[in-house]
């Protein structure tokens, strides 16, 4: 199947391009039923949604237990997304994952409630796949409440953030998986 539509005219045969194909329907030069519509176009949306896990382990290295629950990307994330797609000059990577003790803040939070830490991430992704990961592991992590990927050792953009319920440990790992579909 083409996007292209030859369209005939005195005679001769010419392809038009999909923008000239909207704009002929908009000019009403042009007429698609709704069935030809749906044959012809892939409706092809983008979502982003995230995760996270929580390891947490004692002085052996011991797992004491392992939580995963959802996490809301930020507007600024979005920001930060929509620019890395198109701008020339791209922000800056996710570089680093913090944590907190304070009360996870919505989807307009630009920074963590009260952050007490901050550790560099390590970014994994598997060519074909249509997820990443960030981790980073804190050590004597105390009281733990939130969290948020960021893209500089500090200050920075907050990508994503989640609040759980208090951690005290002595060893924390946070991977953060992002799945696009």
């Amino acid at each position: 199947m083409t996007w292209n539509k030859k369209i005939k005219k005195k005679g001769e045969s010419k392809m038009l391009n999909p923008l000239k194909i909207c704009e002929m329907i908009a000019k009403g030069i042009y007429r698609l039923s709704s069935a030809r519509a749906k044959l012809r176009t892939r409706n092809e949306p983008i979502k982003i949604s995230g995760k996270i896990k929580l390891t947490g382990r004692d002085k052996t290295g011991k797992i004491l237990f392992v939580k995963e629950q959802p996490n809301l990307i930020t507007n600024a994330g979005f920001d930060l997304i929509c620019d890395v797609m198109a701008k020339d000059a791209q922000p800056s990577d996710i570089t680093h994952i913090a944590i907190g003790d304070g009360a996870a803040g919505d989807a307009t939070a630009t920074t963590l409630t009260s952050e007490t830490d901050r550790q560099s991430g390590t970014y994994a992704h598997t060519p074909g796949t249509k997820t990443f990961t960030f981790t980073a592991t804190f050590t004597t992590v105390v009281a733990a409440t939130e969290y948020g990927c960021l893209n500089a050792a500090s200050d920075g953009t907050l990508l994503n953030t989640a609040g759980f319920s208090a951690i005290t440990v002595d060893s924390l790992e946070i991977e953060v998986t992002f799945t696009l579909s």
